[in-house]
């Protein structure tokens, strides 16, 4: 009797120290990134209206609050990662799915339905996100401001044969369909280097060009995808030097993905079970350097803070000393942001970066660039363009 009275009195003792534990490690840093389900975590309600009423999403809101950020959730995140996996081979979240060959994919966003077959509401308005593009181009084009569309491939579209839920074709995607209608019925400058990743892919000694366990381009991938956009630019007339010069070299270090922080997925002595080796790049003879303070910066930040816009941390300026007088201002996402810079600041006097999908004059202004790319991962093409300038400055 006495060893289940101590066995009952460990197990609660237990119970309420874990939940003691949440409360000690309570997140109170606005706006945290959860790496486990790599997003934002709820931030803190409004609890009136503009009006002064009760706010009347007040009591969902505060609960997703205190879920978000209760102490310690990413660990148990990882934990419920190990079960899970470990034991029935499944990723923790819905978000992420097992394929073959050890390669992860994103499951939710669309990001599994990219073909246009499986996208006829995005197809019918092809006509309208055009519209906005071009009228976008034609005003920059205006103030004497060239602007390029960038379409970034999606995982599937290159490596659809190891998607293990359902069957794909790397032809006829979302992406294909808004490339070939902007070059057909506008005269707007638009990149998408599937072609030239697929190519590479056909190549065995290039290896794979995409990580495994991530979203992104790997850096076989992105120098692929930096080599075709130098020379695009170049074929348009807007600028007139080769892409940087890069060696490979095998990392000492493991790369852990974005879709595996998502499962939680770790061995246990601490290391990721879905880590993988890889390649990395580097720029010989680099002369780009990543500005920090000076007016401009200085604007740049407060805009920012204005604005409010996301990421703003990773928003990054670029100069180099030794490049043609040419100033560009990004509006893009992490294959960008994540893949193509510094790099691609070696071919420009200055590079600005904004993580945004809405291409933004104030930020033009700020800057005044002689160059503006609007750049779309290809699965958020149908997730932001629907209604994104319908009422804009554009």
């Amino acid at each position: 009797m006495k060893i289940k009275d101590r066995s009952g009195l460990i197990t609660t003792s237990g119970f309420f120290l874990i939940i003691a534990l949440s409360f000690v490690f309570f997140n109170r840093t606005p706006g945290k990134e959860s790496a486990a389900e790599n997003r934002r975590l709820a931030a803190f309600p409004k609890i009136r209206t503009e009006e002064g009423g009760i706010s009347p999403s007040l009591r969902g809101d505060l609960e997703d609050w205190f879920e978000d950020n209760l102490g310690l959730r990413d660990q148990y995140l990882t934990l419920s990662g190990i079960i899970e996996y470990n034991l029935f081979n499944r990723a923790r979240t819905p978000k992420v799915e097992l394929g073959d060959n050890g390669f992860l994919y994103l499951a939710d966003e669309g990001n599994l339905q990219l073909e246009a077959s499986k996208s006829s509401d995005f197809i019918s308005r092809l006509p309208e996100y055009a519209s906005d593009q071009q009228r976008i181009a034609g005003s920059l084009k205006d103030r004497g401001i060239d602007y390029v569309f960038y379409i970034a491939p999606g995982k599937p579209v290159i490596y659809p044969e190891y998607i293990l839920s359902s069957h794909h074709e790397t032809e006829d995607t979302i992406g294909d369909a808004m490339y070939d209608y902007l070059l057909e019925n506008t005269d707007v400058h638009v990149s998408y280097p599937k072609d030239a990743l697929l190519e590479a892919k056909a190549d065995p000694s290039n290896g794979y060009l995409y990580l495994q366990t991530d979203t992104h381009w790997n850096s076989r991938g992105r120098y692929i995808a930096l080599d075709r956009f130098i020379n695009e630019l170049g074929d348009w007339g807007i600028i007139d030097t080769r892409p940087c010069e890069v060696e490979f070299f095998e990392s000492d270090e493991h790369f852990v993905g974005d879709l595996s922080n998502m499962m939680g997925v770790v061995t246990i002595d601490g290391r990721r079970l879905e880590e993988e080796n890889y390649t990395d790049w580097r720029v010989i003879d680099p002369k780009a350097y990543e500005v920090t303070s000076g007016e401009k910066y200085e604007r740049f930040r407060a805009l920012l803070d204005t604005k409010n816009v996301y990421n703003a941390e990773l928003a990054v300026m670029y100069r180099n000393d030794d490049a043609p007088d040419k100033k560009v201002l990004i509006f893009g996402d992490s294959m960008f942001r994540n893949c193509l810079m510094p790099e691609l600041a070696e071919s420009f006097s200055e590079v600005t970066f904004v993580w945004s999908y809405r291409v933004d004059n104030d930020f033009i202004d700020a800057i005044g660039p002689d160059l503006v790319i609007s750049e779309f991962g290809e699965r958020e093409l149908s997730l932001r363009l629907d209604g994104l300038y319908a009422n804009g400055e554009w």
